[in-house]
């Protein structure tokens, strides 16, 4: 994962050159809206008369200003109307107080995202020499994946850390992992990786197994060992930031006006100042037309200035919009203000607490002092917050329906916890097995137990805990069930496996390498999923009793990847569950992969050959390496029914939820070291290769010969990892670097348990739609996942997941021209 001889950037070479290119980029749009007269564009929203954003347009401002200087003149000129002078100097106040407002809020509007820009800008220029990052400030390199955190191995200050999109500058060194997009166009760095692609643009996958992809790879006939795909060093041609920022700069004003918006255009400028006034104006031009021509032999008239100027601006200034733009503008400063300051408080006793059995007791509470500032802030323009491009008070005044299009990092946790523990028990056999054999009556007892063993291997339970998940907290779960702690037998290996395997640091680079591969292999793939699930699996090993110090009297010795192709006609086939689902259903399996670790105990020496083989992957091949499974008090065969069950609970999970399956098996003789540096891809239908290598330990009916042939070591207590010694058979033909043996090694395991996890929803978002929904408001859930995971998210959010309620955003024409290069 390290880049030999490339010290890349420095944290301050790669600010300066942020720093910079933003604002390059922000003189030239400016300079670009300079010559294009887009600079002067605010003058005519602020004015023109079909302008929606404007509350006075320039007819109107002629109008007041009309009225407003006739009056002025009238009441120079004739002196029994000297008063009208002070509603005709109010007029001309009044408009020009009004045109003030309008142009300034549309000149901040146009200047908002550039004002905000600055603003982020000094903050760089501020700190962009003050910065020093350690590689202990970044994220982990290996940390799961989330498409909410959207990271790139990076090299800056000679040292290779997890950067996010955004910091990356044009010069940056990237190493691009197999199936990974790429940030921005980059050219390859070394001319001895001629194997990968010279130049990727934008979004492009790099895949550096094109050419042997786009041959049919799941038709392999036999077991072959494959290296690890490689990651490449590119280096940026590009910021990847200044894409982004271009577009917001660019189409910042192609945003469509507001609902209210709409409505004071229509009701105002519409209605109002252009058909209301006119009728008005011109039916009291033709009243006072007629009573001067007219009824002056009844009535007696006034002068023509009072009849034909005076009286009909009367009429025409209760129409004219006098105090509009200027109320307009503050209530919106006012309104925004109040959003921006005030917060929503709930206070919870239990934050395992169910939240239908709580009472509502919402306040909305906020700071006078922070209310004024942040009414002051919008009024000059220098807020936090995009009043104006954005306006949140008209947003949440008019909007019926709020929809999101993702939900990992924003509904929901960035990843996915445990949810439910799957493992099988017997039940026939007594949980107080006694912990010492007799040696004068052992093999009497081994009779006894190899006969009940044929008995009772079909007397078995399936058994699945569900876990809650703390809705205050990323991580921190609880057991539901009171009583789980009766099935502390069965949970003690599955949670030693994960605390060796998944949540080993000494296997997260291996890792990270081997799903790259798997990734990368399944692109071309309908059927298959190409990310693997593995996640962070920690505190369910806590609360099994495992503490964080558990591993350290295990040494990581050997690390081994497999994995198999899947036939996309043998998915409906195969599966009962997806064969009763309609053809439009779109399914999506995990990449079929198991991941070995390899340990030796530190206590035992380096002198002894055997290690302790813990397994982790998907059912599928995790079962089909398994020949027995530990029922929490001995081993019991794998039988058809025992399959049958355990892949049904995982295939129905897989379509809903993320499920990761666990086994074990001691190994006397563990392959060379270098299968480690490779990988193991199985054909499609393996099943004959397991049949031939994979042969059950577990003890057969007693006879003479099978005690003469061989007497397997039975102890009836004590840990899993030395409570059965897995007979190896004749060792003297086994050869370490054969790829055979290599195999030979994950076969003969037991299987321990599987462990579902699903992303779950914050407790924010859950109370945002209950206060949506008293409001009004419809929260609308778009997901990119298939409609059966999508619908199990949804209910867990409260929302509605019945028929018509699922939308696929992305059709299978369009996901194959995006990763097939030949489109």
């Amino acid at each position: 994962m390290t880049t030999e001889g490339l010290p890349g950037l420095s944290t301050t070479e790669a600010l300066h050159t942020l720093y910079n290119e933003i604002l390059s980029l922000r003189n030239h749009i400016k300079d670009q809206h300079t010559q294009q007269g887009k600079d002067r564009l605010w003058i005519q929203d602020a004015l023109k008369h079909n302008s929606p954003f404007t509350s006075i347009c320039w007819i109107t401002a002629l109008i007041i200003f009309a009225c407003g200087f006739s009056l002025i003149i009238i009441s120079l000129v004739y002196n029994e109307m000297f008063y009208l002078f002070d509603d005709g100097l109010l007029l001309l106040i009044l408009l020009t107080t009004n045109l003030a407002t309008v142009l300034w809020d549309n000149k901040l509007r146009h200047e908002e995202m550039f004002t905000k820009l600055d603003n982020v800008m000094k903050k760089l220029n501020c700190y962009k020499d003050k910065c020093h990052w350690k590689k202990e400030n970044y994220p982990h390199l290996c940390m799961p994946f989330s498409p909410s955190v959207t990271l790139q191995w990076t090299q800056r200050d000679g040292v290779l850390v997890n950067l996010p999109w955004a910091l990356l500058v044009k010069g940056d060194i990237v190493l691009l992992k197999p199936g990974q997009t790429s940030p921005c166009h980059v050219s390859r760095l070394r001319d001895k990786d001629k194997w990968a692609p010279a130049e990727l643009t934008r979004w492009e996958i790099f895949n550096p197994d094109i050419a042997s992809t786009m041959k049919n790879k799941t038709t392999v006939p036999t077991m072959v060992s494959r290296n690890p795909l490689k990651n490449v060093a590119y280096i940026l041609n590009e910021t990847p930031y200044l894409n982004n920022l271009k577009l917001a700069l660019e189409l910042s004003q192609n945003r469509p006006c507001s609902f209210y918006t709409k409505c004071l255009y229509l009701l105002q400028i519409i209605f109002m100042q252009k058909f209301a006034a006119a009728i008005f104006l011109g039916s009291t031009i033709l009243t006072v037309w007629w009573r001067w021509s007219y009824v002056t032999l009844w009535l007696k008239s006034g002068t023509w200035v009072s009849m034909f100027i005076v009286i009909p601006i009367s009429i025409l200034i209760p129409l004219l919009p006098l105090m509009l733009p200027i109320a307009w503008t503050l209530m919106t400063c006012y309104g925004n203000a109040v959003l921006q300051s005030s917060s929503i408080v709930q206070k919870n006793k239990d934050l395992f607490e169910e939240t239908e059995t709580e009472a509502k007791n919402n306040s909305l509470e906020f700071s006078f002092k922070y209310l004024w500032k942040n009414f002051y802030s919008c009024i000059l323009g220098n807020s936090s917050f995009l009043h104006r491009s954005t306006n949140l008070l008209h947003v949440m005044g008019s909007v019926t329906a709020l929809c999101c299009v993702d939900k990992k990092g924003i509904l929901s946790w960035p990843n996915p916890t445990a949810e439910k523990v799957f493992f099988l028990q017997n039940p026939s056999k007594s949980s107080s097995m006694s912990n010492y054999v007799d040696t004068a009556n052992c093999k009497e007892t081994q009779r006894k137990s190899y006969d009940s063993t044929i008995q009772n291997q079909e007397n078995y339970t399936v058994e699945v805990l569900d876990l809650t998940h703390d809705r205050g907290s990323a991580w921190r779960l609880q057991f539901d069930d009171a009583t789980w702690s009766n099935h502390i037998t069965s949970l003690k290996p599955l949670g030693l496996a994960v605390l060796l395997n998944t949540c080993n640091p000494s296997t997260h680079a291996h890792y990270a390498q081997f799903c790259a591969h798997v990734s990368c292999q399944a692109l071309y793939s309908e059927v298959l999923v190409p990310v693997t699930n593995r996640r962070c699996l920690c505190e369910l090993a806590r609360q099994i009793g495992f503490s964080e110090s558990a591993d350290d009297i295990f040494e990581l010795q050997l690390q081994l990847s497999t994995y198999r192709h899947v036939q996309a006609d043998a998915v409906r086939r195969d599966i009962k569950f997806a064969r009763s689902l309609p053809n439009t259903t779109k399914l999506k399996f995990p990449f079929p992969h198991m991941v070995c670790v390899g340990l030796r105990e530190r206590s035992i020496g380096k002198a002894a050959t055997s290690l302790q083989l813990f397994s982790q992957g998907t059912a599928d091949i995790i079962l089909d390496a398994c020949i027995d499974f530990w029922d929490g008090h001995d081993l019991s065969p794998v039988s058809p029914s025992v399959r049958k069950k355990v892949l049904d609970f995982y295939q129905r999970t897989s379509l809903t939820a993320y499920c990761t399956a666990f086994s074990y098996r001691p190994l006397p003789l563990p392959p060379d070291k270098s299968f480690s540096e490779m990988y193991l891809e199985l054909p499609a239908d393996c099943r004959q290769l397991y049949s031939k290598l994979c042969r059950s330990p577990t003890p057969q009916p007693w006879t003479s010969t099978t005690h003469k042939i061989r007497q397997p070591q039975f102890h009836s207590s004590g840990n899993l990892i030395f409570k059965y010694s897995l007979l190896f058979g004749d060792c003297s033909e086994y050869n370490s670097k054969d790829v055979n043996c290599c195999f030979e090694t994950q076969c003969n395991q037991i299987f321990l348990g599987m462990v579902t996890m699903q992303y779950q929803p914050q407790y924010d978002m859950v109370q945002l739609i209950e206060l949506l929904e008293t409001a009004c408001i419809r929260f609308v859930h778009f997901s990119k996942e298939n409609e059966l995971r999508s619908r199990v998210f949804s209910e867990k959010m409260g929302l509605e997941s019945g028929w018509n309620c699922h939308i696929s955003l992305l059709g299978d024409t369009q996901t194959r021209t995006r990763l097939d290069p030949r489109y």
